[in-house]
């Protein structure tokens, strides 16, 4: 597969997405200063004595690395299957051989399915907690 008109169409939209970003930025900085331009002297000053206390706080959701982990669990265990489908059950002879179909099924269907079982592992262990 030739990956030339990929990275040209792929080129051309990050240039025209850089080029709308920019200009959207501009219109706020632009939009922005003037909102400050036109503001009262003691209001800006007023404004200048303001010290803002920032409060962060990130709660980070502890279910979700169980989450990420049986996916990734589900997922290496499908491509391990369709591993084992193409080289050990069904060895394929290149293209013709009759096991074509279900090759593709294989390889498409086994790391959706045990990513999607892994995913219900991780929805089952989240609920026992």
């Amino acid at each position: 597969m030739e990956l030339t008109p990929v990275l040209i169409v792929a080129t051309v939209f990050y240039f025209i997405y850089a080029v709308w970003n920019r200009s959207a930025t501009k219109k706020e900085r632009l939009f922005f200063m003037e909102t400050l331009s036109s503001m009262q002297p003691d209001s800006l000053n007023a404004m200048k004595e303001i010290t803002p206390q920032w409060d962060l706080h990130v709660k980070k959701d502890p279910k979700s690395n169980i989450r990420s982990a049986c996916l990734l669990i589900g997922l290496g265990i499908g491509l391990l299957i369709v591993w084992l489908g193409l080289t050990v059950w069904f060895p394929g002879s290149g293209f013709g051989s009759p096991y074509d179909a279900l090759n593709g099924f294989l390889m498409l269907a086994s790391p959706l399915l045990f990513g999607g079982i892994g995913l219900l592992v991780a929805y089952f262990i989240e609920r026992k907690q």
